[in-house]
């Protein structure tokens, strides 16, 4: 068995894919129930205080879905992927892999299964939250959900090789995700200054809402620096983690 097979059914038979898919799942049908029937939960339940709510739209369906994936499922993909990349946490299986191979042949197939998973779990919700939407309220704007949605994927994958640089600087599993979490939210801070937001690959996220709603293309900074920063995050873990001691 190499590999590539062994860290797929690691995802499969640990149900840390099926965890992925059933968050993201979950949060796809929460967003357009949520922006369709809101008014009248709050109407009813609100006890003759006047709340306002926005009325039910497509663009606000998809927000809400995003805004509940990255919340939830951003911090599920950090686990995930720190489970399999910080592999140094168990050190007989460390032990174990080093001694049959290199680093570059061991993270490989992490990388590359947990970028996957991380896309597709959150592609599928997205596709869900598109036929909700369009069932209950009104029909997104499609090149903009499908850009959008291309955009966010690359953000995750970005994620994943970030919790790839932690996991070469800590041994610990819930260590790299939190570390993970706590640099991806920072960078969102970040882009709270304008100068700096288009250069961001949080940027992507904001990429989901606009691209809907209408607005044009403007992420090609984003796009690029996330391409960077990924490539350099992975580099940096391989190269800090073959020189690790076990």
């Amino acid at each position: 068995m190499n590999l590539w097979r062994l860290e797929y059914l690691r995802l499969i038979r640990t149900y840390r894919v099926w965890i992925l898919l059933g968050i993201f799942g979950f949060v796809a049908v929460l967003g357009p129930a949520t922006a369709k029937y809101l008014p009248e939960i709050v109407e009813r339940v609100g006890g003759g205080v006047e709340i306002a709510v926005p009325d039910p739209s497509p663009e606000l369906a998809m927000a809400q879905y995003l805004g509940n994936a990255l919340q939830i499922g951003l911090l599920a993909i950090a686990f995930v992927a720190a489970s399999s990349l910080a592999f140094d946490a168990n050190a007989e299986m460390a032990t174990f892999l080093r001694t049959r191979t290199t680093v570059t042949k061991i993270l490989e197939p992490r990388y590359a299964v947990n970028m996957l998973s991380a896309v597709v779990s959150f592609l599928i919700g997205s596709a869900v939250a598109f036929a909700l939407s369009a069932l209950l309220i009104d029909v997104p704007r499609i090149g903009g959900t499908v850009v959008g949605s291309l955009l966010v994927a690359l953000y995750l994958c970005f994620a994943v090789a970030v919790t790839g640089l932690f996991a070469s600087l800590v041994r610990s599993v819930p260590g790299t995700a939190l570390l993970t979490v706590g640099a991806l939210i920072g960078l969102g801070i970040l882009g709270l200054i304008p100068a700096v937001r288009p250069w961001l690959p949080s940027d992507l996220v904001g990429a989901y809402d606009a691209l809907i709603a209408g607005a044009g293309f403007d992420y090609w900074r984003a796009v690029a620096s996330a391409v960077f920063l990924s490539i350099g995050a992975i580099a940096f873990s391989v190269y800090r983690l073959e020189r690790r001691e076990v």
